[in-house]
């Protein structure tokens, strides 16, 4: 990835280092590649440094617990820091739809610079892990997300198709792009072999954030449902607010459940060594963790739930359950323990897939509207 054109951009979003959110990820992936050809600017909470301004956090304090157990606080934007970092910027991009990413828009426009979103958070992840789950509220989020972020910057960066239809549900005015979160290349088939413990164990894998929203209860209820429980192994990686309790449900299970952050590196080798990947989330904008997950080859059985868009990567009916239906879960797990031999056949099929998704790609795609959208200074929206 080369352009002529070295561009000044500024990224700002709330939280940026020691996070397991997806939407920081994803950013911090992006930071790292494009940074290589273009000068990038992190404005974010933590500490200063080369290449990261740092502004103010704060919490809200219904929910502080939560958010600080979710690794998760709200930058307080500063008008003099945000106005400074701005100067001389060919662009600024704008990660979460909260109150520092409305005040750098707000801002960047009155300077005449060009903003792009990133559509990275659900009103959904916000209220489930809550205990709310009003289709009134939900509905009302969204309208307030599309009027004063989305539909006040020159673009949209969607992870899905599923994500860009969302926004235009909710009135979406301007321009979207669907830039995958992409499969960095480290996500791949090794050589390597599952611990010999595991042996005779038909090994269960699932990745993400302990939280409400992500359902693991389903999924550990779907296991002692299954006629082959005896012969699961169920391996969680990740951390959150709901891990200790997790543990606690987990205790029912005959095969004693792993819950678990681990490192890189063995996170790969999970990846190629489990049977089979199940993803009971019901909100997601893509799934970083299927992405992962295929990009290995293993097989993956996802949750059809409305709120995520995680089913498009299912390459049949076999590998999608009802949301939140333990049953079915189970009675699906059930036949591929019944039919292991074809899940070999289908890890081919399932790398073929995730070879339309490699993170060179969206790489590309990102860029390429940095640049467009970077040459569109004192745009009237």
């Amino acid at each position: 990835m080369h352009s002529e054109k070295k561009l000044n951009i500024a990224m700002v979003i709330d939280v940026y280092d020691d996070t397991k959110n997806g939407g920081a990820i994803s950013l911090k992936r992006f930071a790292d590649h494009i940074g290589k050809n273009h000068n990038i600017t992190i404005v974010s909470t933590g500490d200063a440094r080369e290449g990261k301004v740092s502004v103010p956090n704060f919490y809200l304090p219904l929910v502080k617990n939560i958010m600080v157990r979710m690794k998760f606080t709200f930058g307080r934007p500063n008008d003099k820091i945000l106005t400074e970092t701005f100067k001389n910027k060919d662009l600024v991009h704008v990660q979460f739809p909260f109150f520092l990413g409305y005040k750098s828009i707000m801002l960047a426009k009155k300077a005449g610079i060009p903003v792009v979103s990133g559509f990275h958070v659900q009103p959904e992840n916000i209220l489930y892990n809550i205990g709310i789950r009003s289709k009134f509220i939900v509905k009302f989020l969204y309208k307030m997300f599309v009027k004063y972020i989305y539909n006040n910057t020159d673009a949209v960066i969607c992870p899905s198709r599923f994500a860009e239809n969302k926004l235009k549900k909710y009135g979406l005015k301007s321009p979207s792009f669907v830039v995958s979160n992409g499969i960095p290349h480290h996500f791949s088939p090794i050589n390597t072999r599952r611990d010999p413990e595991y042996d005779d164990k038909f090994v269960i894998l699932t990745v993400g954030r302990m939280a409400k929203d992500k359902r693991h209860d389903v999924l550990i209820k779907a296991i002692l449902k299954s006629k082959h429980r005896k012969s699961i192994q169920l391996i969680a990686t990740g951390d959150g607010p709901r891990k200790n309790a997790l543990i606690q449900m987990g205790k029912s299970l005959p095969n004693k459940p792993v819950f678990d952050f681990v490192p890189f590196d063995e996170l790969i080798r999970l990846y190629n060594t489990a049977d089979l990947y199940v993803h009971p989330s019901e909100v997601e904008l893509e799934s970083m963790s299927v992405l992962e997950a295929i990009g290995c080859g293993l097989p993956a059985l996802i949750s059809d739930a409305p709120a995520s868009a995680a089913g498009q990567f299912a390459i049949n009916r076999k590998f999608l359950f009802r949301h939140n239906d333990v049953k079915d879960l189970a009675e699906k797990i059930d036949y591929w323990i019944d039919n292991k031999n074809n899940l070999a056949i289908y890890r081919e099929k399932y790398l073929a897939l995730s070879r339309e998704f490699k993170f060179e790609n969206s790489l590309r795609k990102m860029e390429e509207m940095y640049l467009e959208y970077s040459g569109k200074r004192n745009t009237n929206l």
